[in-house]
């Protein structure tokens, strides 16, 4: 039978809502199970369903489907007030424990025309046990507490179902969806913090190392070698608990010491060099130390990964180095069980540790030199230091390389070729390379030749302090050998020095910003002179843009005919920078860039020769001052936020020309400046065009990450490209940075009509239709057609009504209210009426009130859309 309407019975016949269950028969016991369809029913009314259709209104006359609404609305308002009821008697219905009977088809007579009395057949009812019924009322009581956010009684309502389900053999009365009660269960599990009693949950690292702390720091060893493999406990952690029993004096100065093994092994399986805070100890230490040592080092390899394993098993061939031949540690490491985590070539390279070698460096290291991961090595797993070719790739000490490449080239026999080739990663510069190979064959051509490999190799690691020193002692090796190669070893001091600056504006001991301005300009000169030694291009284009980026305008847009096409470039973007302020100066500027850059990207244009010079005294406006690769590379140098706005708005423009989509165009600052047409467009390569904007932008955003114009530019390049997500969140992003997360408005230059059509755009196509029919709000004329079609969709994956009340305007109120009065979405409907009658919208309003509540809104509804795109 239908429970709902056995309900609306008992409502419009104002059946007694309590009755007294110790008395009650089973048939009616049974009856009463229409509670929980009530129940069900007030469920299933919250969701939306089809509308009925309707047919023509007739004159005068109410609307029938109006009518239905309304009398189904009245109805299931009286369920929902009687939820509280139909929940108390289905839980003493649960305590009762009575055996229940289900009518079935046997139950009802054939009936004739002679039939005067209708009468059941009760005999022929299924019984229905305890537990049937009691898990089919838990799980509908924990379906209607889940659907009221109940979520702790939930699933103490699907728990007891669990426990029953599978005390029934055969169901006869029973309807429960396993899966859907599965995912019941796992919803209640995440939501508010509802977890499982049984089985209990399993104490973290954390919760053991206080309770450790708590308890005279008893046990708190144990929990750390656990913790060196499951990486719990931050280092910050374990620090401060080192430092607290080191504090605690005497009485545990042996856990203080097992501790501090812990943290350092931690350490170095997180790729820290922490050699030194052992190697100390370990001398002078007892066995009990070094046995516990290897313990934990043992553990920490037998769950270790890959990378882990290798920095470990470094980090035990630098202790073994650094540790007398016959000391007790180096003998433990050879004899025990230790050694199984080596392969039987290392244990042979490891056999020379407990002998005195005949050849050691390793007192001379410093802590720097012994980084496990750092520098290049040979070996993958493991490195030893016993021979003079390993010491050679480890040691960045100038004394140290030069004693090793001595013994290597007289001792060993080695030649100074062999000595150069030993790691490919000593790359000697170019214009550097041939003239140390011209020297003289010797230990001294080998000792420049490694020096000048390891800085640059430093630099690229950027270490630029120790690069600065090895170049400064490579000079005065070839002081006297080579003037051409000092000179080049000044300039890469110079690129140390210009590099350093550009990753965190430092300079280097003893230095100041002066003193680098001046070398700066020194090199720059000594191109502009055409000497015969000149400086790479990457020293050049490294000069060039940290004049830029200190603003040294002035200087920079004298450079004439200076011979590089890196310093031409920053010589015209400074004079359009000076003259900024002068629309038609600036007009004039901008062409000079403007094709320049046309003759880079210009398929097949002539390039200027590799050494960066050209042979007249006036260039050919034709000709390209440098290839693609290098310019997109010479982008990436520059910091300065107007010299990026520059290049930005002229890339921009060309993309907006080339792309001749007027619903797609980029915004850029400077924009304006730029030419309005290109000449012979199929002549340009537009994919590089392209790639270099994207280039710049992904630099720029990098170096200020919170410029508006530029994040606005990255949206539109985004919506350009029919990436309406990742639109969304850039222009979200400018609104938030431009407007302290929407606490004023944001500026009409940033977001203006086209933003708005753009993001309603946007949001149309990721199906957020409520949020477009909002939005349609904010342009200059409101888009009540865009708004309307929005609002009729049926499938909207957005907030939906709860953004009613970001809605200012009356006429888009009004829609929703009889948009959900003709599908009787009587909640919907309600929560528009409730947004329209807010007495801030009145017409009859001043203005100033009534342009509060329209920011109000604005703000409101700007931050939630925040709050989601990023």
């Amino acid at each position: 039978f239908d429970g709902v309407k056995v309900e609306k019975y008992c409502i419009v016949n104002n059946c007694p809502n309590k009755l007294p269950w110790a008395v009650c028969s089973s048939l009616p016991l049974f009856t009463l199970h229409s509670k929980i369809w009530a129940l069900l029913a007030v469920v299933r009314d919250s969701f939306p369903r089809r509308p009925i259709k309707s047919f023509v209104q007739v004159q005068g006359q109410v609307d029938p489907a109006i009518a239905y609404h309304a009398l189904n609305e009245i109805i299931m308002r009286n369920l929902r007030e009687s939820t509280a009821v139909s929940i108390e008697n289905l839980e003493k219905c649960i305590q009762c424990g009575r055996v229940l009977k289900l009518p079935v088809s046997k139950c009802f007579p054939v009936l004739s025309d002679n039939t005067e009395d209708f009468s059941l057949i009760w005999d022929n009812c299924v019984t229905v046990t305890p537990q049937e019924y009691h898990c089919q009322l838990y799980y509908d009581l924990g379906t209607f507490f889940f659907y009221q956010e109940a979520y702790t009684q939930a699933y103490t309502m699907f728990k007891h179902t669990s426990d029953l389900i599978i005390q029934v053999d055969d169901p006869v009365f029973i309807n429960v969806d396993n899966a859907r009660l599965k995912g019941y269960h796992h919803g209640c599990q995440s939501l508010q913090g509802v977890t499982q009693q049984e089985p209990p949950e399993k104490v973290t690292l954390y919760e053991k190392s206080e309770a450790c702390r708590r308890n005279g720091f008893k046990g708190i060893v144990d929990v750390l070698i656990e913790d060196n493999l499951r990486q719990e406990l931050t280092m910050i952690y374990r620090s401060e608990l080192e430092d607290e029993i080191g504090t605690k004096g005497d009485s545990l100065s042996e856990v203080y010491v097992q501790v501090s093994i812990c943290n350092v092994v931690r350490g170095v399986m997180e790729g820290k060099a922490l050699v030194s805070l052992l190697a100390d100890v370990i001398e002078d230490a007892d066995p009990q130390t070094i046995e516990f040592l290897i313990l934990v080092l043992g553990r920490a390899l037998h769950g270790a990964s890959f990378s882990q394993k290798s920095n470990l098993k470094c980090f035990v061939w630098h202790l073994m180095d650094l540790s007398a031949a016959a000391s007790h540690f180096n003998h433990a490491i050879m004899n025990g069980d230790f050694k199984k985590h080596f392969n039987e070539q290392e244990i042979m390279e490891m056999s020379v540790y407990i002998r005195e070698p005949e050849l050691s460096y390793a007192d001379s290291f410093d802590d720097a030199t012994l980084t496990c991961s750092s520098f290049p090595s040979s070996r993958d797993s493991s490195v030893s230091l016993s021979n003079p070719e390993q010491q050679l790739m480890y040691s960045y000490d100038p004394d140290i390389i030069r004693h090793v490449v001595s013994d290597l080239c007289t001792k060993l026999g080695r030649s100074p070729a062999y000595v150069m080739s030993l790691n490919e990663k000593w790359k000697v510069p170019r214009e550097m390379h041939q003239v140390i190979y011209n020297l003289t064959s010797s230990p001294d051509q080998a000792y420049i030749y490694l020096l000048v490999g390891k800085a640059c190799h430093l630099m690229d690691v950027r270490i630029y302090e120790r690069a600065r020193q090895l170049l400064m002692v490579a000079d005065r090796v070839v002081a006297e050998l080579s003037y051409t190669l000092s000179k080049h070893i000044r300039w890469y001091t110079l690129l140390a020095d210009l590099q350093q600056y550009n990753m965190n504006e430092s300079l280097g001991e003893n230095s100041t910003l002066q003193d680098l301005i001046k070398k700066t300009k020194t090199c720059i000169t000594s191109v502009r002179l055409g000497q015969d030694i000149q400086p790479s291009h990457n020293i050049i284009q490294h000069c060039a843009a940290f004049l830029m980026n200190i603003r040294d305008i002035g200087y920079l847009s004298n450079m004439d005919q200076s011979g590089s096409g890196h310093i031409e470039f920053c010589r015209q973007v400074a004079c359009m920078l000076k003259e900024l302020p002068s629309v038609k100066s600036v007009r004039k500027l901008s062409r000079e860039i403007w094709d320049t850059v046309r003759n880079i990207y210009t398929i097949g244009s002539q390039r200027i020769s590799s050494s960066g010079r050209h042979s007249a005294i006036h260039r050919d406006p034709t000709i390209a001052i440098m290839a693609v690769e290098a310019f997109q590379t010479f982008l990436t140098k520059f910091k300065d936020p107007s010299c990026i706005s520059v290049l930005i708005s002229c890339f921009t423009k060309y993309y907006n020309l080339l792309r001749d989509d007027i619903s797609c165009e980029i915004y850029g600052e400077y924009v304006q400046f730029w030419p309005t047409v290109v000449n012979n467009p199929n002549t340009l390569n537009v994919r590089a065009i392209e790639e270099s904007l994207s280039i710049l932008m992904q630099h720029a955003l990098v170096t200020n990450p919170s410029q508006p114009s530029w994040l606005r530019t990255q949206a539109d390049i985004h919506f350009a490209n029919n990436q309406y997500s990742p639109a969304m969140k850039f222009y979200m992003e400018s609104g938030v940075v431009a407007s302290d997360f929407f606490s004023i408005a944001v500026p009409k230059s940033l977001y203006d009509d086209q933003v708005y059509k753009r993001m309603i755009k946007c949001c149309l196509y990721l199906q957020c239709h409520t949020q477009v029919a909002v939005l349609c709000q904010f342009t200059d004329e409101v888009d009540y057609t865009t708004a309307f079609k929005a609002l009729q969709e049926r499938n909207s994956y957005d907030a939906m009504d709860s953004y009613y009340s970001c809605i200012w305007d009356i006429s888009i109120l009004e829609f929703l209210v009889h948009l959900h009065t003709r599908r009787g979405e009587m909640d919907k409907r309600q929560t528009a009426m409730k947004a329209l009658s807010q007495l801030d919208l009145n017409s009859n309003n001043p203005d100033d009130i009534i342009q509060r509540a329209l920011q109000i809104r604005k703000r409101k509804f700007l931050r939630a859309l925040a709050k989601q795109y990023l």
